[in-house]
């Protein structure tokens, strides 16, 4: 395609249209959208073309006076530049994919204005769907994908762009309104492009944190984010909140969403964040090696709040149970409180998985700060209070004291188990954390903890490899262990599994020797 020959022939077209602006021949509109249809198509795969494209200068002329007379004509309300709008927005789109020279051009000719002001008048005109044209959807969308486009590795544009969308009162807000508009596509577009902009940035990730457009837009992500597990845009979400994180930005991403409440019980976008948080500890290899001090220590001056409030919970529970004969759930408290306490929980086995995968890497510097910050002491307290409140479940029980039971515990679920996997993880060849959960009464309570739990799945399991892992050249832990007066059947079968058996001396006192195979 010769490049001066379509610019020519579109430029002619174009001084004809204009000559007719006020009755324009449906067959020059649609010469025209051929035309440019043409360049899109051609743009698209050809990036030599683009290149080309870009170094005449007629086109640029030639486009921004297009784009002064599509604006004039939309004030006016005429319909039948709709399809010209399309191609030239694709036109746009296409010219400057992943050309430097032509993004920087499309900056200084201010192609980001004009698109703005086009997408408005498609976000006002048409904000029912109902209202909807065969041409809105489709004008948005490629208007919102050419903006990215100009930015996409590219710093220059990326700084200039993104600074003007961090500083924009709501009415004005380009990027909270695409977001919130309520078509996936048009969510997609919004996502690459906030992606693309804070891709490798510091400056421009705290932007989207610390600026009032950011914390609006970042609030419309996390309120959509669970309707969509299952779709793309979850991804991208994801992949948002995962850069600031990557950024050490987390514990300010989620102050940000406090409701300055002096119980500081999470709100709904913080478990939103805390799920997401978790999905990325638990899906990044050494994680731990990446993620810091700082996020380390926030999350459990985090949890050290949360504990003591479920703590009471569980004893509310455990004090109203034993005094009735009927089963008292906490879900007979009024409608706040039981959200509260399902945000309370549901916060606190997020932070608990999150210690989990922060754990188990053997990284000595983070196993090291959870201990300096008291991890063992506040979860061997947790798991003494969850033993007296929170009965096993197992198949072996009538499906109606089961019912019961489980009816009383509603959101209690998995919590003995993570703090099993935390404890079996931090004591791992670590002699002061073994040590700790000697002295704070922890032994005791594992052995109790090896059996089948259906509410806390696999927690027998474990426990043994916990148990194991506290006794291993501890020469301490294995003495407790010998000094219990009596071990029946079961739990000689426990620490059989745990590498451990049991013999009787000749003075009849119990002798522990341990298989180190």
């Amino acid at each position: 395609m010769n490049v001066n020959v379509i610019v020519k022939q579109l430029d002619t077209l174009f001084i004809e249209s204009v000559e007719n602006v006020d009755n324009l021949d449906s067959v020059v509109r649609d010469n025209i959208v051929n035309s440019l249809k043409q360049i899109a198509l051609e743009a698209q795969t050809n990036s030599e073309f683009r290149k080309v494209l870009g170094l005449n200068q007629q086109f640029w002329i030639m486009t921004n006076n297009m784009l002064t007379w599509v604006l004039k004509n939309l004030s006016n309300d005429e319909y039948s530049i709709f399809p010209v709008i399309l191609w030239l927005l694709r036109v746009f789109k296409n010219i400057v994919a992943a050309i430097t020279e032509n993004q920087n051009k499309a900056l200084e000719q201010e192609w980001n204005k004009f698109i703005e002001q086009i997408l408005w008048y498609f976000l006002s005109k048409f904000r029912q769907e109902n209202d909807n044209t065969e041409f809105n959807i489709p004008i948005l969308k490629s208007g919102t994908q050419a903006l990215s486009n100009m930015i996409t590795g590219n710093t220059f544009t990326q700084e200039r762009v993104w600074v003007d969308f961090m500083n924009r009162d709501e009415s004005s807000d380009l990027l909270s309104t695409l977001a919130n508009y309520g078509d996936t596509g048009m969510l997609t577009s919004c996502l690459v492009l906030v992606n693309n902009c804070i891709f490798e940035s510091d400056t421009r990730s705290k932007a989207l944190i610390y600026s009032e457009s950011g914390n609006r837009l970042l609030k419309i992500l996390l309120d959509k984010a669970e309707t969509l597990l299952e779709d793309e845009n979850f991804e991208l979400i994801y992949t948002v909140v995962s850069r600031l994180i990557d950024f050490d930005l987390f514990p300010t991403l989620y102050d940000s969403f406090n409701q300055h409440s002096s119980n500081q019980i999470p709100t709904q976008r913080q478990i939103i964040l805390l799920k997401l948080l978790d999905s990325k500890l638990h899906s990044t290899i050494n994680i731990s090696n990446s993620f810091s001090f700082h996020s380390c220590t926030f999350l459990l001056k985090l949890f050290n709040s949360l504990c003591p409030q479920v703590i009471n919970l569980m004893k509310q529970l455990e004090v109203e149970n034993s005094t009735s004969e009927t089963n008292v759930s906490l879900e007979d408290d009024v409608p706040q409180e039981i959200e509260e306490n399902r945000l309370l929980f549901s916060g606190l086995v997020l932070l608990l998985q999150c210690f989990v995968s922060l754990s188990q890497d053997g990284n000595n510097k983070i196993c090291g700060c959870l201990f300096k910050e008291g991890i063992i002491s506040t979860v061997i307290s947790l798991l003494i209070q969850a033993d007296k409140t929170l009965p096993r479940i197992t198949k072996a029980i009538s499906s109606s004291i089961a019912q019961n039971l489980q009816n009383g515990m509603t959101g209690f679920s998995h919590i003995k188990r993570e703090i099993i996997k935390i404890i079996g993880n931090m004591s791992y060849e670590n002699k002061i954390v073994q040590e700790e959960v000697r002295k704070m009464g922890g032994i005791p309570l594992i052995l109790n903890q090896c059996n089948i739990d259906d509410n806390n799945p696999y927690i027998r399991e474990y426990a043994i490899l916990a148990l194991r892992n506290l006794l291993i050249d501890n020469l301490d832990n294995q003495k407790l262990i010998k000094e219990l007066e009596t071990i029946g059947t079961v739990q000689n079968d426990i620490l059989k599994q745990a590498g451990m058996k049991t013999e009787l001396d000749k003075d009849g006192k119990i002798k522990l020797i341990f298989d180190h195979k």
